[in-house]
């Protein structure tokens, strides 16, 4: 062939090839267009129960999250499990049927026992599928032998620490759900999509059977459950967050959380709540209370130090007064660490203790102090 035919064909083979990319691009282009969105939160929604205690496909994350204080005899123990669903793409998916591969189920399960200091934890990763799923417009959710359930006028709740402790625990409603935020969402920064549909049961009665240290005991307490259903949990600067949920004697609750950012400072966006014992709600910003850090657990897993006796100022909205509760965990090392999902996180139960008197109980969460959590979440 000669040189100028060469140049030709030559030619003529890199207009296929960049047209054939640029068609390519296009279809990809057209194929993302056509991909549906994540849905969010949005300010008129009215939730509607028992249905949106189940799950919301339509959004990218969403976590069911359990904790509370148990007792038999002189025997107290502390508890957690949360059951979270991470959406790989938006599904519409009718009540009951398996979420196939469009959702990943990540699950945490964890025990206190302060008598003997031990603390034991497990996470799990999975599919949806036969081994994972919630339903929707259902409260049933589950990830391998755990599960949390609507069971009559409340729920149960199964759980396991691999072959080292167990509990079944029924959990009755002594008061009716609250869902936190301005109208009706909770706002986690400026953008649109940092918000969350936030419902919490702030207190439950619980009773059932807890097996640990090879004995099994008949126990009764408290637990609170939050359910959180969004598609991006922090703002772009928000590395995490310090987050409680009180429980006084006096029949009343607060929600309180700090979001921390990567320049050290509180965001605007955190918040405090007083729930009354009917359930009214009063929300409070920065400029009601204080979350002092205080206090030292250096994590020997991951060398994480975390602040696990807090102050919390804020002014009671029933008296007007100033108090200050601290919390103090009933043992330093509640740590979570990460497994499969690569979250590590302090978890814990504590007393409130208000000038030197326990006037409630409460549950400590502090995440971010491994690793910014910002990217997991979004």
């Amino acid at each position: 062939m000669k040189s100028k035919e060469l140049l030709e064909c030559g030619g003529l083979v890199l207009l296929w090839r960049n047209l054939r990319i640029w068609v390519i691009g296009l279809l990809f282009s057209l194929s993302q267009a056509d991909e549906p969105a994540w849905n969010i939160p949005r300010v008129g929604h009215e939730l509607r129960f028992p249905g949106d205690h189940g799950s919301h496909p339509d959004f990218k994350i969403e976590w069911w999250y359990l904790t509370g204080h148990l007792f038999s005899d002189e025997k107290r123990f502390g508890f957690q499990a949360t059951f979270f669903r991470l959406g790989q793409s938006p599904v519409d998916v009718p009540k009951g049927e398996a979420f196939g591969e469009s959702q990943i189920y990540m699950a945490h399960m964890g025990i206190s026992n302060p008598d003997t200091g031990v603390f034991l934890h497990e996470e799990r990763l999975n599919r949806g599928g036969w081994d994972a799923g919630a339903k929707v417009g259902e409260l049933d959710v589950f990830n391998g032998n755990w599960k949390l359930l609507k069971k009559g006028s409340g729920m149960r709740l199964v759980g396991s620490i691999r072959s080292e402790a167990d509990f079944d625990l029924q959990l009755q409603p002594h008061k009716s759900h609250v869902i936190f935020g301005e109208e009706g969402i909770s706002r986690k920064g400026p953008e649109g999509t940092a918000a969350s549909y936030y419902i919490t049961f702030p207190r439950l009665d619980a009773e059932g059977t807890l097996s640990f240290g090879g004995k099994t005991y008949s126990v009764a307490g408290e637990a609170w459950m939050d359910h959180e259903i969004s598609s991006s949990q922090l703002d772009r600067n928000q590395v995490g967050w310090d987050w409680a949920c009180l429980q006084f004697f006096d029949g009343r609750e607060i929600m309180g959380y700090v979001l921390r950012t990567d320049s050290g400072e509180p965001s605007e966006y955190s918040k405090l709540v007083w729930i009354d014992p009917t359930g009214k709600l009063t929300h409070q910003t920065l400029d009601d209370y204080r979350w002092i850090h205080e206090g030292s657990w250096e994590s020997p897993k991951t060398g994480a130090v975390y602040p696990i006796s807090p102050t919390i100022e804020a002014t009671d909205p029933e008296s007007g007064d100033r108090r200050s509760f601290q919390l103090q965990p009933t043992m330093p090392n509640q740590e979570m660490t990460g497994g499969s999902g690569g979250v590590s996180y302090w978890e814990g139960a504590c007393d409130i203790i208000e000038n030197g008197e326990v006037v409630g109980r409460a549950f400590l969460e502090m995440t971010g102090y491994t690793e910014s959590i910002a990217d997991k979440l979004r």
